[in-house]
């Protein structure tokens, strides 16, 4: 049997394991909130836009979004200020990256890195706006035509849906 490198020995593994397990319960009922509060944004953003409801306007970042809202409510990343203010002002910044520089191997992590501090400046840290800046950034030839809105609708407005639908949910 091979031994483990010296800086491995004084590890201890268990520290990087989880800190509490969930019940199986409270697992169940954050996946079904998340699956309503997405089903309902889905369904808003088809009424919306029929043609492009699935690949425009419901963006990856909800899902995200939807895990902390449903799965842990109480942890201030999930609050409705850091969620709704977070993901909105982080496609604002993206979109005016983009606008001023095309390259996206810049603008990619250049727009995550000014999502961040814009978020941090505004006290409305929300991870999920990290991927929403990035998705901006990485389609930006289908973002741009739709200008700034696009950070209204389908940013504020599906991030809205999922915080009310969360709030309606955990009560």
């Amino acid at each position: 049997m091979p031994r483990l490198p010296a800086f491995l020995t004084h590890l201890h593994i268990r520290a990087l394991g989880p800190v509490a397990s969930v019940p199986a319960t409270e697992a169940l009922r954050a996946s079904l909130g998340a699956f309503l509060g997405l089903a309902i944004a889905a369904l808003v953003a088809m009424a919306f836009s029929p043609e492009k409801w699935a690949s425009l306007y419901l963006i990856a970042p909800f899902g995200a979004t939807a895990v902390l809202v449903f799965a842990a409510p109480n942890s201030p990343l999930a609050q409705p200020w850091p969620a709704i203010v977070g993901n909105t002002a982080s496609a604002l910044a993206a979109i005016a990256l983009c606008h001023v520089i095309t390259n996206p191997l810049i603008t990619v992590p250049l727009a995550v890195g000014l999502a961040s501090v814009v978020m941090a400046m505004l006290r409305a840290t929300h991870p999920p706006g990290g991927a929403v800046a990035m998705t901006v950034a990485l389609g930006a030839e289908r973002i741009l035509p739709h200008g700034f809105g696009f950070a209204l609708a389908p940013v504020a407005a599906g991030t809205i849906i999922l915080v009310i639908t969360a709030a309606i949910y955990a009560h």
